[in-house]
């Protein structure tokens, strides 16, 4: 059997992978792109890479440790404590300990502790599937009260999904909640993350290289057009102009990529699926001469600031390794018509110049060396209320077409080991009804 794979992203990867592992089948994957890796995807940065959008895995991400068990890339994992902040009202507050929240002045100190015990109340919650028919602010504020939602909840949830943060259904921010509750080590003081030696792309590459060894090709700067549907059955998909013939098609693209690319598969299954909205995701990298501070990951409450998160990874990844220099990111989560998405990269960068000294009073733009922005269209799946009754299966009702994308992790957040997750999964689902 002939198998076309469209996106050479981690679960695309992670398809082929698995595919070949537990079958002969030959392979091919597409991508749009000049890279592999989508939005894992990495840049040359002082002699290694660096990813375009910030990454770490937590210690309980089995799918993706066992993934690189097998590659033989575990000693390549660098597994660290990492401190978290909150920018509030104009003040830097550490955000990483239970110390921390109590000391947290911008909350009454009754919801501190209130706030403190939310995360052991929301891990044994049991009753999930009322979940999909709440909102997370109803929730949240239920569980930890106005002002926890208001002060931390909130301005986080804008930074998330921007306009739609007050519809995401409550389950989302229940396995949220729970999965870094795990990542945390005893008494819940520490978040221990990881990264690997050289940026994510060591374990990509791995795939990659894995697949092309095993008889598999992977294609870029190849865009597919169309998946071929015949009477409901896949018989291949059009690239670059080019008809090509496949047995089966795994498409791993978003929503509103697949539903665009299959022009003549039945209504009644593309219907639902064009309920799915995405928000896009802007993220600037900027490279200093010195650090910024000495936390990991800072949380920005102040929703008129444009970035919602300043990720100063040389916190986490010393600076020894980019040859001294310090990496920043700059992210944030945005609507399709946000005016930031019009702008040039240079506009963007001297908007959040001004607004990073706001959070960093010290920040002068004579500190930045060089920058980098990022865009992505389809990043965040805005997931409806009760998604998943409509949430597609791996298997569409087209014989030969299965389906993998990041619509599909729902309730879990995005991430790579969910990637691997689906990749595997969809393998599975594919030769189980070869």
């Amino acid at each position: 059997m002939k198998i076309a794979i469209i996106g050479a992203g981690i679960a695309g990867l992670s398809a082929a992978y698995f595919l070949q592992k537990n079958s002969g089948l030959e392979i091919d994957i597409y991508e749009k792109d000049t890279d592999i890796g989508g939005l894992a995807g990495t840049f040359p940065f002082e002699n290694t890479y660096l990813e375009k959008y910030y990454h770490h895995i937590f210690t309980h991400d089995g799918y993706c440790m066992d993934l690189i068990r097998e590659l033989g890339l575990t000693g390549q994992v660098i597994w660290k404590k990492t401190k978290t902040g909150y920018f509030s009202g104009g003040i830097r507050y550490p955000f990483t300990t239970p110390f921390d929240l109590l000391n947290f002045k911008p909350l009454p100190f009754l919801d501190r502790i209130r706030f403190g015990l939310s995360s052991i109340f929301i891990s044994w919650y049991k009753n999930v599937g009322k979940l999909e028919t709440i909102t997370t602010e109803k929730f949240i504020v239920k569980v930890v009260g106005k002002q926890g939602w208001e002060k931390i909840w909130k301005p986080m949830l804008i930074g998330k999904f921007g306009d739609n943060y007050n519809k995401i259904p409550a389950v989302w921010i229940w396995e949220r909640i729970v999965q870094r509750f795990r990542s945390r080590g005893s008494g819940g003081k520490d978040e221990v993350l990881g990264y690997m030696k050289g940026s994510f792309r060591l374990l990509y590459q791995g795939i990659s290289d894995k697949i092309l060894a095993r008889g598999g090709k992977i294609h870029c700067n190849s865009n597919v057009q169309e998946i071929i549907i015949e009477k409901e059955y896949c018989t291949g998909v059009i690239v670059n102009g080019e008809r090509k013939a496949y047995d089966a098609v795994i498409c791993t693209p978003a929503l509103p990529v697949l539903v665009d690319l299959c022009k003549t598969a039945p209504e009644n299954y593309l219907e639902p699926l064009r309920k799915v909205n995405y928000d896009c995701t802007l993220v600037a990298v900027l490279v200093l001469e010195e650090p910024l501070g000495d936390i990991y990951w800072l949380n920005i409450s102040d929703t008129e600031i444009p970035f919602a998160g300043v990720i100063e990874h040389t916190n986490f990844i010393p600076a020894s390794e980019y040859n001294g220099k310090v990496v920043v990111y700059l992210t944030k989560y945005l609507s399709p018509n946000h005016e930031l998405l019009a702008m040039d990269d240079a506009a963007v960068i001297n908007k959040y110049y001004g607004e990073l000294q706001k959070v960093y009073p010290q920040f002068d733009a004579k500190m930045v060396e060089r920058y980098f922005v990022f865009r992505d269209r389809y990043a965040q799946p805005i997931w409806p209320m009760r998604y998943s009754e409509i949430k597609p299966a791996y298997k569409t009702p087209v014989q030969g077409l299965y389906v993998a994308n990041t619509s599909q992790i729902y309730p879990n957040d995005r991430g790579m080991n969910f990637s691997i997750k689906l990749g595997k999964e969809v393998a599975e689902a594919l030769i189980t009804n070869s």
